[in-house]
């Protein structure tokens, strides 16, 4: 097998695996929010990420938040995703999306965290399927 078959068949490959995945995401995160209760939170703290990287010595930041349940109960989480400067406030209002039979079961009503690894994993797997068709061009015209 020549080696551009066999990279226009690994890149499109990859590519429709990351594609697969982001339409996978994309679903879970609709379902989860058509199901899924709205409340207001409060940023308690900012938690400081540390970064064993060389690009990023500064290490990223990540709100912990702070909601009532409708139970009454109040519930304390720390989000999932981080930037590099801090996008929240102490004492800001941000939206929290839970399930009402778990309200431990969060997300922030925040773009990135909702879309965020379904829009990295859908433009990845473009870009990899791309390249596999440009070399499947290239190389049927060549022959």
């Amino acid at each position: 097998m020549k080696i551009e078959t066999c990279a226009k068949f690994v890149l499109s490959l990859i590519g429709i695996a990351l594609l697969t995945l982001s339409g996978f995401l994309f679903y879970q995160r609709l379902a989860f929010i058509a199901s899924a209760d709205r409340a207001e939170g409060e940023v308690m703290d900012l938690e400081h990420v540390r970064s064993s990287s060389k690009s990023n010595p500064d290490g990223t930041w990540r709100p912990r938040v702070q909601f009532r349940a409708p139970s009454g109960a109040l519930i304390d989480f720390t989000s999932s995703s981080s930037s590099g400067t801090p996008r929240y406030e102490v004492g800001e209002s941000v939206g929290v999306f839970f399930q009402p039979s778990d309200p431990r079961d969060l997300l922030l009503d925040d773009w990135f965290e909702l879309w965020g690894g379904t829009l990295m994993a859908g433009v990845i797997g473009a870009v990899f399927t791309g390249f596999g068709w440009l070399v499947h061009k290239v190389t049927s015209q060549a022959a």
